[in-house]
């Protein structure tokens, strides 16, 4: 089992001149990454380049700084770069033209098998950040912890202006027992605020809900399968309208950082549909008053992936005078297919999500659709023979 710790140095100072992709490398003084790793990386990379746009800085990191912040590549007489289209070695000295021309640069910095056998359950963390080579998801791994070392949710807003306090409410479970909660924010929510209220059908929105009080995460419970959620998804995340909104506002200063390429982007963020047109309650409440909530005042709205009596459509007839109801069971579809999936009551389990309160998160069971992929189509199942 195998570790890496990952620096990531940058500067943000004085840019200027015109908006450009964003050049980003990833220095190695331990070799190459195991084969499906480095592929996955590169690939990241491919995508950060084709997804951000930058000013250049009039300061770029310099081998010193190298030195300064990591000591222990003064041993190495070469490295192992790697940038989205090309891995070559290159000897020490020669990193000084990369860094010239590289807006963002990934160090890994060391490797400690020891962290794995400690912390099994432990997938990846920022600054550093811990790789378990065993994970099928290492694009989304990259992606989210290169955004992390970018500053989202790691750079504080300085100014105050968008920090916004936390508020305590009472949320009630599947048993009505009401217990108290604590809700939280991100920084640089400004332009994320928007999408989100349009997102989920609420205009009340007060804020990005974090997933605690350090606010490094969106909340789990809120944004499901969004890229920045504390846990990353087998089935895939999605880069929202919502994550572009953070990360263009994350800076300090008079002067924005990163520009999205919006066409680039596009067909990724407009997949988002985890918790599209929810409401208010929601956002809110548990997950148990959400359902209850709707199931009551909405029976036609479908909750997926929260499991809910709205994914049984009832259909009435008359045989003479007689009331006859046929319950009809809803199904899924994945896009640009045909194929239906039956949603069955045995394919509803309680499954553990971070709600984001204090102590890391509060974790919480909801029920959840099993084995629900990231894009689905909620249809009616065809009736049975004879039906």
């Amino acid at each position: 089992m195998q570790a890496l710790l990952i620096y990531f140095l940058t500067y943000f100072l004085s840019a200027h001149g015109s908006l450009t992709p964003m050049k980003i490398a990833v220095v190695s003084g331990y070799g190459s990454l195991e084969p499906e790793m480095q592929s996955q990386l590169q690939n990241s990379l491919n995508w950060f380049q084709s997804a951000f746009l930058v000013h250049k800085s009039s300061h770029p990191v310099q081998i010193s700084d190298i030195y300064e912040r990591i000591p222990e590549y003064q041993k190495f007489s070469s490295v192992l770069v790697q940038t989205p289209l090309h891995r070559q070695n290159i000897r020490i000295k020669g990193l000084k033209s990369l860094l010239e021309i590289s807006d963002f640069t990934v160090f890994i910095v060391a490797q400690d098998p020891r962290r794995c056998a400690r912390e099994p359950d432990l997938l990846a963390e920022a600054l550093p950040i811990v790789l378990l080579p065993d994970t099928r998801f290492y694009y989304d791994l990259f992606r989210h912890e290169t955004l992390h070392g970018l500053g989202y949710g790691l750079i504080v807003d300085k100014t105050g202006l968008t920090d916004k306090p936390s508020e305590k409410m009472t949320w009630h479970g599947a048993n009505g027992v009401g217990h108290p909660e604590n809700r939280h924010f991100l920084d640089f929510d400004n332009f994320a605020l928007k999408a989100g209220k349009e997102h989920f059908g609420c205009s009340n929105m007060k804020g990005i809900p974090a997933d605690g009080e350090r606010k490094n995460h969106l909340n789990e419970y809120v944004f499901g399968n969004e890229l920045m959620t504390t846990h990353l998804e087998p089935s895939g995340n999605i880069f929202s309208w919502i994550s572009v909104g953070i990360i263009e506002r994350t800076y300090n200063g008079d002067q924005q950082w990163y520009h999205i390429n919006r066409t680039y982007i596009t067909p990724e963020a407009d997949q988002y549909s985890y918790g599209r047109n929810f409401g208010c309650v929601f956002l809110e409440k548990s997950c148990h008053e959400f359902i209850r909530f709707t199931e009551a005042t909405k029976p036609n709205f479908k909750t997926a992936p929260f499991c809910s009596r709205n994914h049984k459509n009832v259909n009435l007839r008359y045989f003479y005078y007689f009331p006859i109801f046929h319950e009809f069971q809803m199904c899924y579809k994945l896009p640009n297919s045909q194929k239906l999936y039956k949603i069955s009551d045995k394919g509803c389990e309680m499954r553990r999500v971070i709600g984001g309160t204090d102590n890391g998160g509060q974790q919480r069971e909801c029920p959840i659709i099993k084995h629900l992929p990231p894009m689905y189509e909620i249809v009616q199942c065809p009736p049975p023979p004879g039906g």
